[in-house]
C-alpha cells in the first residue's frame, strides 16, 4: 500500500512538473517569436512603444490608424500567438492538481477561452480594429479572460494549505504547496494589474495605448514564468527529497 502511494506521489509530481514546463515554454515562445517578429521590421522599424502587438501578424502592408504595418514574419507572430494559447491551457489542465474548488474550476475554464482567443488572434491577423472583428474579439477573449484566469488561479491557491492531503499517499501534493500564499498574491495582482492596464489602453486616458496594451499582455508572460518555475523547482526538490529518503 505505502508503494501504491508512492508511485501516485511520483505520478502527480510529474504531471504538476510538466504543467510548469508548459507554462514556461508558453512565456518563452511568445516572447521569442515576438522578438524574431520585431526584429524583421524595416522602414519604419517596429516601435515597441507605438506599435500593437497584434501588428506582428499582419503580412500585407497596410495602414491602421495611422501606423504603417507590414510584418515579414507575420506567420512567426502567430504562431506565438496560438502556441502560448495552447500551452497556456494545457499548463491549467497538468496544474489542476494544486487548483482544486470551484476557483480552479473556473481558473482552468477561462484558460480554455483564452486559448480560443489568442488561436482566433493568431488565425485573423489585426487588419482592422472595428469592434466586431474576430481579431478584436479573440483579443479581447485572450486578454480580459486570460488575466482573469490569473486572479482565479491566485484565488485557488489561498485556499489550500500548504500541509493538505486528500488521505490517498498524495502527501508529496500538499508540500508542493509551500508557495501557495505568494503565488496566490502575485496571480491576484498581475491580473488586477493586467485588467487595469486593458481599461487605461482603451479608455486612452494617459495615451500610450500600446504600452498598456504590452502591459496587460506581459502579465500573463510573468505569470506563466513565475508559476511555471515554481512548479519545476517545487516538483524537482520533492522528488530528490523523495529519493534521499528511499535511500
Amino acid at each position: 500500500m505505502m508503494q501504491q502511494g508512492k508511485q501516485t506521489d511520483h505520478r502527480h509530481l510529474g504531471r504538476i512538473a510538466a504543467g510548469g514546463v508548459a507554462f514556461m515554454l508558453a512565456a518563452l515562445i511568445y516572447v521569442g517569436t515576438e522578438a524574431v517578429s520585431a526584429a524583421a521590421w524595416h522602414n519604419p522599424p517596429y516601435d515597441y512603444a507605438y506599435n500593437y502587438i497584434s501588428d506582428l501578424g499582419v503580412a500585407r502592408s497596410l495602414t491602421v490608424d495611422g501606423r504603417e504595418i507590414l510584418s515579414p514574419l507575420a506567420a512567426v507572430m502567430n504562431f506565438g500567438f496560438q502556441a502560448h494559447g495552447l500551452l497556456f491551457v494545457l499548463g491549467y489542465v497538468l496544474a489542476l492538481r494544486l487548483l482544486r474548488g470551484k476557483w480552479g474550476r473556473f481558473a482552468c475554464a477561462a484558460a480554455v477561452v483564452h486559448g480560443i482567443g489568442n488561436f482566433m488572434v493568431g488565425y485573423f491577423p489585426g487588419e482592422s480594429y472595428d469592434g466586431v472583428s474576430p481579431h478584436v474579439v479573440g483579443a479581447g477573449l485572450a486578454i480580459v479572460v486570460g488575466n482573469l484566469a490569473l486572479i482565479l488561479a491566485g484565488l485557488s491557491l489561498r485556499r489550500r494549505s500548504a500541509a493538505e492531503t486528500d488521505g490517498r499517499g498524495r502527501a508529496a501534493e500538499g508540500r508542493l504547496l509551500r508557495f501557495a500564499p505568494r503565488l496566490s498574491v502575485l496571480g491576484i495582482a498581475l491580473g488586477s494589474l493586467g485588467l487595469a492596464a486593458l481599461a487605461l489602453m482603451v479608455t486612452r486616458v494617459f495615451g500610450h495605448p500600446a504600452v498598456f496594451e504590452r502591459l496587460s499582455v506581459y502579465t500573463m508572460t510573468a505569470w506563466d514564468l513565475s508559476f511555471g518555475f515554481c512548479l519545476l523547482a517545487a516538483c524537482v526538490t520533492e522528488s530528490r527529497r523523495a529519493t534521499g529518503g528511499q535511500k
